[in-house]
């Protein structure tokens, strides 16, 4: 997680950990191979708050499940 709050707002250090916007409010970022983890930006404190872990088709299936 300190790579993600190292690269945010920092769009050229996004490539190495793949910081993406899926919806409005949620993005998501690698943890490894497999592993994704999915967050929200909050802005009032500043701060990136980690709800959901899995792999690609588990998060796209949140996303989903979202809307």
């Amino acid at each position: 997680m300190n790579s993600v709050l190292a690269a945010w707002g920092h769009p050229h250090l996004h490539s190495g950990i793949s910081i993406r916007r899926l919806t409005k409010n949620i993005f998501e970022c690698r943890v490894g191979l497999e592993e994704r983890l999915a967050f929200v930006f909050v802005t009032m404190p500043p701060e990136l708050v980690f709800f959901f872990i899995g792999n690609h088709d588990e998060v796209q299936q949140l996303i989903r499940s979202q809307r």
